[in-house]
């Protein structure tokens, strides 16, 4: 860029000295003189004189700003400029995805029947520790889930709504467990999902997990034991199958989410968070939605 400057530099001088004669070299400005008066401003006098100093102003403004200046773009750099007549196309980014749990359409829930089966209840309390019930825990999320599921159009059957067992009291748990299935079969279920606490004997075990029938349920399984941690962030337990009385008695895709340990501290305190809770309904039902989506 210097070597620029002083080419045009030298080209002005002897454009200069070709009009208006020889100048003596005793006489000729430094370097520095001559490039800052030939970047100064054109700006016309305003104190009324004119004359040949105009001239030679007006020249170096015409050779500078709309020759020179143009083409060895002396002034400004690589810098781009703009004008009203000139703008910068501005191209917009696409709009980002939601993200989320992943969940592409819960209208393909619009009609199907969902049995929601919350576990245990009434005189049979499951798991209890830490100051926490299983079957209130598993009631309370089973209902959040039922009102997503039905505000999404499905036709939800919950096996219970209340604290109570399903068959009559004083029924045989073979009996307790077959009323639940009779009512998922009786309603032509589209799916079953059984809700439950874990426990164990050692309490540092924690995390979430979920169980399937071999063979016809793994991808439902898979679908809402992803959503749940994704939405929870709960110790991914997996999937596993099982022989559970509701999973094989059931002729629908089957599955019973363990949603944590009651036998854990940490997690007995989270099962009875109603913000938890809502977390866990809510990747259930986004992991029934992906299902169906399939």
């Amino acid at each position: 860029m210097y070597n620029k400057k002083i080419m045009t530099i030298a080209m002005l001088c002897i454009l200069v000295l070709n009009i208006f004669g020889t100048v003596p070299v005793a006489q000729a400005a430094p370097l520095d003189n001559v490039i800052n008066t030939l970047g100064a401003s054109t700006v016309p006098s305003t104190d009324g004189s004119s004359g040949g100093s105009n001239v030679i102003s007006n020249l170096f403004s015409f050779l500078f700003d709309k020759i020179l200046g143009p083409i060895l773009n002396i002034f400004g750099g690589d810098k781009a400029t703009t004008s009203p007549e000139n703008p910068v196309k501005v191209t917009p980014l696409p709009p980002s995805s939601g993200g989320g749990t992943g969940v592409i359409n819960s209208d393909v829930l619009r009609g199907k029947v969902i049995v929601v089966d919350p576990g245990h209840g009434g005189s049979n309390p499951g798991a209890t520790d830490n100051g926490t019930r299983e079957a209130d825990n598993n009631l309370a999320v089973s209902l959040k889930l039922k009102e997503k599921l039905t505000k999404a159009g499905a036709k939800v059957v919950m096996t219970r709504e209340t604290d109570r067992t399903v068959a009559p009291e004083g029924s045989t748990l073979g009996q307790e467990l077959e009323a639940r299935v009779d009512i998922a079969e009786a309603n032509n279920a589209d799916i079953f999902v059984s809700v439950h606490s874990n426990s164990n004997p050692d309490p540092s075990l924690y995390g979430a997990m979920t169980f399937f029938s071999s063979g016809k349920s793994s991808q439902l399984a898979l679908a809402v034991q992803d959503s749940i941690i994704k939405e929870t962030n709960a110790n991914d337990k997996g999937t596993s199958s099982a022989t559970f009385y509701v999973l094989r008695n059931t002729s629908m895709p089957s599955i019973l989410v363990e949603m944590g340990f009651v036998s854990n501290p940490g997690e007995a305190r989270q099962l009875q968070d109603d913000s938890y809770r809502n977390k866990i309904a809510q990747g259930i039902f986004s992991g029934i939605v992906k299902y169906f989506n399939k």
